[in-house]
């Protein structure tokens, strides 16, 4: 994964990034398509800048545009977030995640490595850190439903995919426990660190694919006994139930 380490990148947002666009590029006849793809791309920047307490009347005004032009594409703010959501989030999932977290034919090691260099390579941006944590903050949706996409696409396939290299009991069998489930937060929380610290504590990461995989190994020594010890109670439950 090429990422550029912090030493070469800037600290803080570039001039492209914080700057209003300049009226003469906007006054431009630009398509329909083109104008909403604009505003979308500000909204986006300056949504990771600001937060999501930003008022459209500021944006437009960074965009060279009337706050009248940008509800003309986005009726309310609730839409243009929907958009950002679509954009940053949806948009930029990979429908082979799964496939490759329940792809037998590799080592559990090299499924969680495969998947969270190709994961890391698209969380970790400005954009994206941000946007997460300001709609945490202010209880947008994004959060929330982000959340639940991980839970169904990432984590419970993860914990399927130890029950069976560890050859422990099905998850049909013995359902998955919330012990399994939280461990795996555990390492997707370590792997959304490594971004955190870079784009919103501003620290230097000089490999963050080091730290990735050092996270790996440390899940992966002690994964099976937990998974073990989490089917022994809920069978014990079952027993006793």
């Amino acid at each position: 994964m090429n990422m550029p380490s912090t030493s070469s990148r800037s600290r803080t947002p570039s001039s492209k990034q914080t700057e209003p666009v300049a009226a003469t590029t906007i006054r431009r006849r630009l398509r329909p398509d083109e104008r909403q793809a604009m505003i979308l791309d500000g909204a986006i920047r300056y949504f990771a800048e600001a937060g999501f307490h930003g008022q459209t009347r500021e944006l437009a005004s960074r965009l060279g545009i009337t706050n009248s032009l940008l509800f003309r594409y986005f009726p309310t703010k609730d839409d243009l977030v929907e958009q950002v959501y679509q954009q940053v989030y949806v948009g930029r999932w990979q429908a082979d995640w799964e496939h490759l977290l329940l792809d037998d034919s590799q080592t559990l090691r090299n499924r969680l490595r495969g998947f969270y260099k190709s994961y890391l390579s698209v969380i970790y941006s400005y954009e994206w850190v941000r946007i997460f944590f300001f709609a945490g903050l202010r209880g947008v949706n994004i959060k929330s439903r982000y959340l639940k996409l991980l839970e169904v696409r990432v984590i419970e396939p993860i914990c399927i995919a130890i029950r069976r290299e560890y050859r422990l009991a099905d998850p049909a069998t013995v359902p998955l426990s919330s012990l399994e489930r939280d461990a795996v937060w555990g390492l997707q929380g370590q792997v959304l660190y490594i971004c955190v610290r870079r784009f919103v504590y501003d620290q230097d990461i000089r490999d963050p694919e080091q730290i990735m995989d050092a996270a790996i190994d440390v899940f992966l020594a002690g994964i099976a006994q937990v998974a073990r010890k989490a089917i022994s109670r809920s069978q014990a439950a079952a027993r006793g139930s």
